[in-house]
């Protein structure tokens, strides 16, 4: 386990209903993500893939490694640690001993389903989709008086996701130096962005646009915790409104 993650991050990130849990599972199975088992305390692990589940049984299933005395050893095993990545989230869950047996025609390896699994992810790369009704705006200054304002798309403290009707002319890892976030209420932060890329999309409800994605460069404490705040505020207000 990361040391970047305090008891608050695992608390928050600790999911223990069943189906938050069978739909965590169910995407590392559809994508066929590879996936560490570590068990003996951490001593030794092999790679797998997970096959499938059943809700009725209670078990999940998964390819048996390539080494047999590692298979040997892990099915004496007490207890095994799961661990994967899904679009660079970390699925993370514990089991009690494997058993081996046939799925589908297919000798393989079946530990009971978890009743509690981590969904972890790190705090710069968590990014909250803003609202579009109302949009929050970055404004963009590019060597004149006069600047861009587009509205933004989500946030994070790594950066920003910036949506624009029309091509722009912005080259990847080109630096922005005269940008402020219009957050409203909460300031208006001046910031450093550093573009990564530039995506044309399209949807079912509006013509192609484009998606830039910048990145913060030596944002300041003050701003970090801005922005922060900010995002418990929009996730706060959007909980009331799905509860009533």
């Amino acid at each position: 386990m990361s040391n970047s993650y305090t008891d608050e991050d695992l608390e928050r990130c600790t999911l223990s209903g069943r189906r938050e849990i069978l739909f965590q599972l169910r995407n590392l199975i559809r994508q066929s993500e590879r996936v560490s088992v570590s068990f003996d305390e951490g001593r030794q692990s092999f790679l797998t893939v997970l096959i499938d589940f059943s809700e009725d049984d209670g078990y999940l299933y998964f390819d048996i490694g390539g080494s047999e005395e590692t298979n040997v050893a892990f099915l004496k095993a007490e207890r095994c640690l799961f661990g994967g990545m899904v679009e660079g989230i970390r699925i993370q869950f514990s089991a009690k001993q494997a058993r081996k047996t046939t799925f589908k025609g297919e000798q393989v390896f079946a530990v009971a389903l978890p009743n509690s699994l981590l969904r972890l992810q790190r705090r710069e790369a968590f990014r909250l989709q803003l609202p579009t009704s109302k949009p929050y705006i970055c404004r963009i200054r590019r060597g004149s008086p006069e600047e861009i304002a587009l509205p933004l798309y989500d946030i994070s403290v790594g950066g920003v996701g910036i949506q624009a009707s029309e091509q722009l002319s912005f080259e990847p890892l080109e630096k922005l130096e005269n940008c402020w976030i219009d957050l409203r209420d909460s300031g208006v932060l001046p910031v450093t962005l550093e573009v990564r890329y530039l995506l044309a999309k399209e949807s079912r409800t509006r013509k192609a646009f484009f998606h830039l994605g910048c990145r913060f460069l030596k944002l300041s404490p003050l701003n970090e915790t801005l922005i922060q705040r900010f995002m418990a505020r929009i996730e706060a207000e959007r909980r009331t409104l799905s509860a009533g």
